[in-house]
């Protein structure tokens, strides 16, 4: 009887287990599942440097060396309106390549100097190379061993680049304007330390002869330097919407914008009536234009695009199952 019992028992498990393996029976999670959503590509994040957005593009994979040179190209024109805590210069002309320190005011009120002659000091308490007003440089023409950081600033011409880089590497250039020397006790501190209009660049360094009783030369040259503005780049204009927007069986799909700074598409989804929209994938450029909802019949999409600097597009038109 025991044998009997234990037979119908096992006959019991194994169409039980059979059943489960052929389908028979549907399993407890599979009421409860989401449909399947495309996994985003993981990103390489890219700063956004679209002034006020404060977003950056992780949800895309940007590429495109062309779409990194008009992020770094925003980058720039961000920090011409902000200015930047300056790191090094650059003068091409005269091979000038430096670490700029930052320096004050001493206590006998004049501007400090950088300790190591062939470095450049910047005026730290004033403005910041990029902001209103003039930021100021000061570097050595010599010392006791020879010629300084600043030796041939006297050979700087109206045209030649200054160029002024922060620790992240970003870079400001200045336009020379022209070049004045004045006495040592003479020079118009207000017009070189001015902080109300422009966004220039000063550079000073001393010139005349080394008058030993004072201890310093007798005169001082400043070169004078204006902001070299960028030129305007594709975000002044947001990207256009994706088009042929359709959706077939399980699949959204759109055609892909035609423009190199495009970083990606956000597809929306809203209910049948066309109403509360949610974004629901992000898909970069690089992706296939498509999204895959096994519940599409259920629900209206719109695409829209998204560019380099993080600006979104119009809304396509909307799509549902034909």
């Amino acid at each position: 009887m025991k044998k009997i019992i234990l037979l119908g028992i096992s006959s019991v498990i194994c169409f039980i287990l059979a059943g489960y393996s052929y389908g028979l029976f549907p399993s407890q999670s599979s009421s409860t599942e989401k449909p399947p959503q495309k996994e985003e590509q993981t990103a390489v994040q890219t700063e956004n440097a679209s002034a006020g957005s404060g977003q950056s593009l992780n949800e895309f994979t940007l590429l495109k060396s062309e779409v990194k040179k008009l992020v770094e190209a925003q980058k720039r024109e961000s920090a011409q309106m902000k200015g930047i805590v300056p790191a090094s210069v650059e003068i091409p002309s005269i091979n000038v390549n430096a670490v700029i320190e930052q320096v004050g005011i001493l206590d006998n009120g004049q501007m400090g100097v950088p300790e190591d002659i062939d470095n450049v000091g910047w005026f730290e308490p004033g403005v910041k190379p990029g902001s209103k007003g003039s930021a100021v440089l000061a570097g050595h023409v010599d010392s006791k061993t020879g010629p300084a950081v600043f030796f041939d600033l006297k050979k700087v011409k109206q045209g030649d680049e200054i160029i002024v880089k922060d620790q992240n590497g970003t870079a400001l250039t200045f336009i020379v304007k022209k070049q004045e020397s004045y006495g040592r006790s003479s020079a118009p501190i207000d017009e070189i330390f001015q902080t109300s209009e422009g966004q220039n660049l000063n550079l000073i360094t001393c010139s005349g002869t080394f008058d030993r009783s004072a201890g310093t030369h007798e005169e001082r040259l400043v070169v004078f330097a204006e902001l070299k503005k960028e030129k305007k780049t594709a975000k002044d204009a947001p990207p256009p919407a994706p088009d042929t927007v359709e959706v077939n069986g399980t699949f959204v799909t759109w055609h892909a914008v035609r423009k190199d700074t495009v970083a990606g598409y956000r597809v929306y989804r809203g209910d049948k009536n066309g109403e509360n929209f949610e974004r629901v994938a992000s898909i970069s450029a690089l992706e296939r234009k498509s999204y895959t909802d096994e519940a599409a019949a259920e629900h209206t999409y719109y695409v829209t695009t998204v560019d380099a600097f993080g600006q979104e597009s119009e809304p396509s038109e909307t799509a549902s199952v034909k």
